[in-house]
């Protein structure tokens, strides 16, 4: 059985002596429906960095223990490898998105990572966030929920197993968070493990099926 992504006495610091996460421990299972809660500065983003190789690769500090997923150590693969098995969407989405159109703005991830049958995924990625119609906008031209949609269509893209959200909701209004919640239930039906950093209590209660939470 495929353990999903697992955290065995975990611990990180961006400098020596001084612990953002300290001796942590847990598993995500497949299928699941995950949030990860605490205050600011419990090191919740840091350990999202932790789910896709991010963490030890590309953002460097004092990394102690192991980070399995699907029983492969993030340490020993490239974040290249884990893009197609998770994807990571950031709480901000005008930190992601920079190409013309919202096409391709998909399709730059796909070419990177050599995927094929381009057009056909983008179109599936779209349709799952209900934003196919927006397929030739500027992204610049659209609403904050309507760019959050857009960064998480990217990473439908590439079709990973795993989706991880940094504080989604933290800078939409209550339609639009409900819709992304709406939109997440969904993609959790269809097999997605989703993993979710969030402070809003009622997503918490409504939504998630397992929750961490994470204390200074």
């Amino acid at each position: 059985m495929n353990p999903g992504i697992v955290f065995s006495r975990v611990s990180f610091s961006y400098t020596k002596n001084q612990p953002v996460l300290k001796n942590l421990s847990f598993q995500i299972k497949p299928g699941g429906f995950f949030t990860i809660t605490g205050r600011n500065g419990s090191g919740k983003s840091t350990l999202t960095y932790m789910l896709n190789g991010l963490i030890p690769h590309q953002i460097k500090g004092y990394f102690q223990g192991k980070v399995t997923i699907d029983s492969i150590s993030t340490r020993e693969k490239p974040v290249s490898f884990f893009a197609a098995k998770v994807g990571l969407v950031f709480q901000n989405p005008d930190f992601s998105l920079f190409n013309l159109t919202v096409k391709d703005e998909l399709a730059f991830g796909l070419k990177n990572l050599h995927q094929d049958n381009i057009d056909q995924k983008i179109k599936r990625a779209l349709e799952q966030v209900r934003m196919l119609q927006y397929l030739n906008r500027d992204p610049q031209s659209l609403s904050f929920g309507q760019k959050q949609k857009i960064c998480l269509a990217c990473a439908l893209a590439l079709n990973p197993d795993y989706l991880v959200l940094d504080e989604p909701t933290a800078m939409l209004d209550h339609p639009s968070a409900v819709e992304l919640y709406q939109i997440l239930t969904q993609l959790n039906q269809q097999g997605k493990t989703i993993i979710v950093v969030e402070h809003h209590q009622e997503f918490i209660d409504k939504f998630s099926k397992n929750t961490l939470t994470l204390h200074v």
